[in-house]
């Protein structure tokens, strides 16, 4: 009994020991943007880029954008006319359908989802 008891409690320590030393993959997220220039809107807690506006990070890519409108609250970028337009990656894309909204692109970060 003796040895059943010392065998079992070898057993939970090594275990406990893997759990506990076991390092957790961190991932690190490459994020790169640039403007011409921008600025804060406190009231609506906003910031806006305007001028040649370039981003890049996990799940998107663009360039030459005339503007983007970033705004932290909703985890979004809207995006209006970008150039060379890819989505790396993304859980959901979706096409509103309105023709005058066609050269503007919103991309939440939060939620990985592109819209059209």
């Amino acid at each position: 009994m003796k040895k059943l008891f010392t065998i079992s409690s070898i057993f939970m320590l090594l275990l406990f020991s893997q759990n506990t030393t076991a390092q957790e993959k961190q991932t690190i997220k490459s994020f790169t943007f640039k403007s011409d220039k921008s600025k804060k809107n406190v009231e609506e807690k906003t910031t806006i880029y305007e001028g040649n506006v370039m981003m890049k990070d996990e799940n998107i890519s663009f360039e030459n954008a005339e503007k983007v409108i970033y705004d932290p609250e909703n985890g979004t970028y809207t995006i209006y006319h970008p150039k060379n337009f890819k989505i790396l990656a993304a859980k959901s894309v979706h096409k509103t359908g309105k023709r005058e909204d066609s050269h503007v692109i919103i991309y939440n970060y939060k939620e990985e989802s592109v819209t059209f």
